[in-house]
């Protein structure tokens, strides 16, 4: 069974936009995704940036689950995911080294209650 009780979670204080282009932009960024176009989220203050959008969503923050576990552990994300759709909060989830979850802005009090209860330390 997975818990989560002391794992922390970290708020990136900026705002993060979610951006599909048909070019790869020169701007920080979170992460990068080729398919036909590029789906890129990067700070929304880097936006002025880009030349040309053919889809943005911005508004989003960025907690990083401080947890370290194995690559190949089954259930983690489907935990935290679970527990996020149980409380009506959609998210974008990031899993690579770290885990990263997407959130609307105006869900960023519900969700860190959900991983609150899950057992999580939130880090403002």
């Amino acid at each position: 069974m997975i818990e989560f009780v002391g794992e922390g979670v970290e708020i990136r204080p900026e705002r993060y936009a979610v951006v599909r282009v048909r070019n790869l932009p020169n701007v920080n960024c979170v992460a990068i995704v080729k398919g036909k176009d590029y789906e890129v989220v990067m700070p929304e203050r880097e936006l002025v940036k880009l030349e040309k959008v053919n889809e943005v969503d911005t508004g989003y923050r960025l907690l990083k689950l401080d947890i370290n576990v194995p690559l190949d552990v089954v259930g983690y994300i489907s935990k935290v995911s679970s527990a996020m759709a149980n409380a009506k909060i959609p998210i974008l989830i990031l899993s690579l080294f770290s885990d990263l979850i997407l959130v609307k802005e105006e869900f960023l009090d519900r969700a860190l209650e959900v991983l609150k209860d899950l057992g999580f330390r939130v880090r403002r």
